[in-house]
């Protein structure tokens, strides 16, 4: 009966054995799947798409107490121009389903306009300023709005949210 016992388990071992191997590979399937199922939540990309978008607006408001350089403005009123507009499609696309509130992106819709304005501005200074760097005239990094408040006065930066 042993040598029965040895014999069938020598057959089957190998049964087994690729059993073993074809439910570890399900496995690891199903959690690779969930893996690359999170990197495509809607939910987690909108989450990040809002999160940079605040950073970006706390780096804007730090600009009250130190005057950035009009390169310094115009890259970073670009960069929130195209997140703000990444930010409207993505939650036209998957506010619902996020549960974003409605007034969201009404919201961000509507200061568009504002962040393109600030953006146009900023960098229509750096653009002359490289001119008058290139001519010889201006100095290099200089703050936003003009050198002191008798010749160019300081620019006004938007207020309030953005």
């Amino acid at each position: 009966m042993n040598e029965s016992l040895l014999q069938h388990t020598l057959h089957s071992a190998p049964r087994d054995v690729r059993r073993l191997g074809v439910a570890l590979a399900f496995a690891a399937g199903v959690g690779l799947s969930s893996i690359a199922g999170a990197a495509e939540d809607p939910c987690v990309s909108l989450t990040k798409i809002l999160g940079d978008r605040g950073q970006l607006l706390q780096r804007i408001q730090t600009f009250q107490s130190k005057k950035p350089t009009a390169e310094e403005a115009c890259d970073t009123f670009t960069k929130l121009a195209k997140i703000n507009s990444t930010t409207v499609v993505a939650l036209d696309r998957d506010g619902a389903w996020c549960r974003a509130p409605d007034t969201l992106g009404l919201s961000l819709k509507g200061q568009q306009a504002q962040i393109d304005a600030a953006k146009a501005n900023s960098c229509k200074i750096a653009e002359q300023q490289k001119k008058a760097q290139a001519a010889g005239g201006a100095q290099p990094r200089q703050p936003l709005g003009g050198a002191d408040e008798i010749v160019g006065g300081a620019m006004k930066l938007p207020q309030g949210a953005l």
